[in-house]
């Protein structure tokens, strides 16, 4: 049998069945459906709010989720970083909101549905798609620096932002409030968290990925 397709540092649109790009599709239409909604629901105008929810890394999650998913969908290749990326930035999304903020995040109406997208339903598809459609891969060590450039970039932007605006989304980009010492030791441990994080994700996709494999 021939591994060649498994062992590239990308895997082919060939080695991604029918069924899993129809599944991609669908993935990011969802995604960009929830995207699309959200802004209809702020007080501003639609160009206001599309600009208010692209502060956050949550939005940027689902805005990389929305794209990569339609590239797939398209039979376009996507490369093991790249998703390994996305899978460990959605799944601290969706950690970090239900074990942290969910308590004190109260949305309303339509709100309380586009939030359930954003931190749930597009994190779980999008990592379950992850889990079951890629191939393993041969070395976690290589996918390392790709994990950890949302949050470095995110936090680079935050740092703009914030300076321009006064606003800052999240504590560890306040850097008023932190100082540089705290705030570029807040943004490394960010960086180091998503890591650490990646690293479990991917060593438990490729127990997965070989079990299926013996099954078979």
């Amino acid at each position: 049998m021939n591994m060649a397709p498994i062992q590239a540092h990308n895997y082919a649109p060939q080695t991604i069945t029918r069924r899993a790009r129809l599944l991609a599709g669908i993935i990011a239409a969802v995604a960009f459906a929830a995207l699309a909604v959200q802004p209809l629901l702020g007080d501003g105008t639609y160009l206001q709010n599309l600009g208010g929810m692209l502060r956050y890394f949550t939005i940027w999650g689902n805005v990389a989720a929305c794209l990569i998913m339609a590239t797939i969908a398209l039979g376009r290749d996507v490369s093991r970083p790249i998703m390994a990326a996305l899978a460990t930035a959605l799944t601290i999304i969706a950690l970090v909101y239900w074990l942290l903020l969910s308590g004190i995040h109260n949305p309303e109406g339509f709100d309380r549905i586009t939030n359930q997208f954003h931190h749930t339903i597009v994190p779980a598809l999008t990592i379950g798609w992850w889990l079951r459609f890629t191939p393993a891969a041969p070395s976690t060590k290589a996918l390392i620096p790709a994990i950890m450039v949302p949050p470095l970039s995110y936090g680079a932007f935050a740092l703009v932002l914030g300076q321009m605006t006064s606003f800052y989304p999240y504590f560890f980009t306040d850097l008023p409030a932190l100082g540089w010492p705290k705030f570029l030791l807040s943004n490394a441990v960010f960086a180091l968290f998503f890591a650490v994080s990646g690293a479990g994700l991917v060593t438990v996709k490729n127990w997965l990925q070989n079990r299926l494999s013996a099954a078979a």
